[in-house]
């Protein structure tokens, strides 16, 4: 979770010109230095049946081709039907909705660019199901990349006990529509399924998507990407950001799915100035912010709010995002969906009587399903705001 720079990162140099200095022993010849290659190749290929079938097994799913035996066995088939039931209930419950308010609002004003979902962490379940058209995906959050799951080199107890965190860690944000902050520092820290990655296959192939590439990479403070094996972004160097791309088909589209871990504080962002350039880069034409912790609303968060609000033409949120009084002051146009109401306890100082009046003065459209903190669907909002 978590610098409005321009593209390219400047550096000073200050000139002591005609300053006095004391006269010095010349130092020895310095010794030539092997150039060092900016950029290794990574070594990491994934096979595209394996990497089929460890997505498809991890979603839930039938595998037939190199873990086949794997997913005849009595843990792997528990995994399944679990998952196969509560995914059922969301889609009845939940997913259905979202997308069809998707359809008939979000699809007609968002156009078909690159999405831009900052504190995100790995959700992308939410994001392809709001945006499904969209060209890109790119999250962020502080969460580890992590890395594709070996299924084959596990033992049963170890398969089965990563299946079983895989579905711990994916509660919440099956039942309440977001994942929780502190549980997320324990189980994408796990020592078989680590990192977002084993969420985001699952997310990908739950939401129509065939996986047919993953690739890590680390991007330096000069904008340098590298791609990398997933192994090399355990240890970097200082002000280097690291990501994973995945390449995703369906049957009518291919797009592509890019998670960053970085820090988007005003403190993390300037040591990570590369982190903007990515951004503006992209060319985002749409952003979503959905239980975000209300980081924007806090003066050490103003270089992402102000990222958001200067690159991003339209922006989905709920309360909990950019405050209600950047965008009333900035003239953009906006559409109320849902109930504004006070915010759950953990963030009552963040009530904003503004966007209250708002909703009462201009009305909003219903919504038929819950999201956010306040994730009862009588108590949920959204916020469709337009750049003017």
């Amino acid at each position: 979770m978590k610098l409005v720079s321009v593209l390219s990162v400047s550096f000073a140099f200050s000139s002591l010109a005609g300053a006095t200095t004391p006269a010095v022993t010349p130092a020895p010849p310095a010794k030539e230095v092997a150039p060092v290659a900016a950029c290794a190749p990574a070594k990491q290929l994934f096979d595209a049946a394996m990497l089929t079938d460890t997505a498809n097994l991890l979603a839930g799913y039938d595998v037939a081709g190199p873990l086949a035996a794997l997913g005849n066995s009595t843990g792997v088939k528990s995994h399944r039907d679990s998952f196969q039931a509560s995914w059922a209930k969301l889609d009845a419950r939940q997913l259905d909705k979202v997308k069809s308010f998707a359809n008939n609002e979000i699809v007609p004003r968002s156009g078909a660019g690159p999405l831009f979902y900052p504190f995100s962490g790995p959700d992308f379940l939410y994001a392809s199901a709001l945006f499904p058209n969209a060209s890109s995906y790119f999250l962020t959050g502080l969460e580890p990349v992590g890395a594709v799951p070996n299924l084959s080199a596990m033992s049963a107890a170890e398969l089965n006990a990563s299946l079983a965190g895989l579905r711990k860690s994916l509660y919440a944000v099956l039942n309440f529509s977001f994942f929780k902050t502190n549980d997320m520092r324990v189980d994408f820290r796990r020592d078989k399924f680590q990192g977002v990655v084993p969420v985001l296959l699952t997310f990908a192939v739950k939401s129509g998507f065939q996986v047919h590439s993953v690739q890590f990479f680390t991007v330096d403070k000069n904008g340098v990407r590298c791609n990398t094996d997933a192994q090399n972004l355990v240890k970097v160097s200082p002000g280097t950001i690291t990501g994973v791309d995945l390449g995703l088909k369906n049957s009518s589209r291919s797009t592509s799915l890019t998670y960053i871990s970085a820090d988007i504080g005003d403190n993390g962002m300037a040591r990570t100035p590369q982190y903007a350039n990515l951004v503006r880069s992209l060319k985002p034409s749409a952003a979503f912010l959905k239980s975000a912790s209300f980081l924007l609303h806090k003066s050490y968060f103003s270089n992402i709010r102000n990222l958001l609000m200067e690159q991003s033409p339209i922006i989905l949120q709920d309360d909990s995002g950019i405050p209600y009084r950047d965008y009333a002051k900035a003239g953009w146009k906006e559409t109320f969906y849902g109930t504004y109401v006070r915010p759950i306890p953990l963030f009552a100082n963040f009530l904003q009587n503004d966007l209250t009046a708002a909703f009462k003065a201009k009305g909003s459209t219903p919504l038929e399903f819950g999201i956010g903190y306040r994730y009862g669907k009588k108590d949920s909002s959204l916020l469709l705001m337009q750049k003017p």
